[in-house]
């Protein structure tokens, strides 16, 4: 849920809020976190056993539940009407193909993003992928729209700055549901602005067409993310309680990941 900052154009930061909502957006009803579409049971089961010792109460973390529900009410309401309406002409004019190639682009603006907190949390080998791959796929990649690093055996991976936080061990903060941007905490809302400041094209661009450029990025993360989220909704009694479940289990297990990566020699 998937895992994610403007305001030069007022017009242009709604259209970078309706896109972020395409990524993170709410559908209608869960508890059962067991089978979640959204979370990596493969990537869960490889932790260590400790990893148990952390996981959190998802209530606990959400003392603005009445609140966060009605904004999560709105945001599906407005994901229906508008943004699903909207993909689903998108879909019509761009085939998968082209939306993959476009997807890849905005990819590759994230990994200086990326980089910058790989050197952060003191993961030099995995800075020297990410750097990698954003000079590889800037340049044989056609500016990122092919993934050439991944053919060559360099693949993708996340890091941010809300993890970055979450490895020193800032606490997560309480559970939040934005408009019409959706699930995070307080450490990743933090984070999302923190990492926003360390994208290339606000620095090259502006603050106007990198904001555009960010939404398109939100835009086909949840082409990619869609099926599963539909499944979560489809597949729950109450959708809140699933998407905060799944929101805040997979940004647990990401820091945890990572806390363990660069617990191990060498980095």
């Amino acid at each position: 849920m998937r895992g994610r900052h403007r305001r030069a154009a007022p017009r242009l930061l709604l259209a970078t809020l309706v896109a972020a909502l395409v990524a993170f957006g709410p559908g209608e009803a869960s508890s059962e976190v067991l089978v979640d579409p959204l979370l990596d049971l493969e990537e869960l089961s490889g932790l260590d056993e400790g990893f148990e010792d952390d996981l959190i109460d998802p209530e606990a973390l959400d003392p603005f539940e009445g609140t966060n529900r009605g904004i999560h009410g709105f945001n599906q309401g407005f994901y229906d009407w508008v943004v699903d309406p909207i993909g689903s002409g998108v879909e019509g004019i761009f085939p998968r193909s082209v939306r993959r190639s476009f997807g890849n682009f905005f990819s590759n603006l994230s990994e200086p993003v990326i980089f910058v907190n790989d050197v952060l949390q003191l993961s030099p080998r995995n800075a020297a992928r990410s750097g990698g791959r954003f000079l590889f796929n800037t340049t044989f990649g056609m500016l990122g729209l092919f993934d050439a690093a991944e053919r060559l055996g360099i693949p993708r991976h996340e890091s941010d700055f809300g993890q970055t936080l979450g490895v020193y061990r800032v606490s997560s903060g309480p559970y939040l549901v934005l408009p019409l941007l959706g699930p995070t905490t307080a450490r990743d809302s933090v984070g999302t602005l923190v990492d926003f400041a360390f994208r290339p094209d606000l620095w090259l661009l502006g603050l106007g067409p990198a904001l555009a450029l960010f939404g398109g990025d939100v835009w086909f993360t949840y082409d990619v993310e869609k099926e599963r989220l539909a499944a979560l909704r489809e597949t729950s009694v109450d959708f809140y309680s699933a998407l905060r479940g799944a929101y805040l289990m997979d940004r647990l297990a990401m820091v945890e990941e990572r806390r363990q990566q660069l617990a191990r020699s060498p980095r």
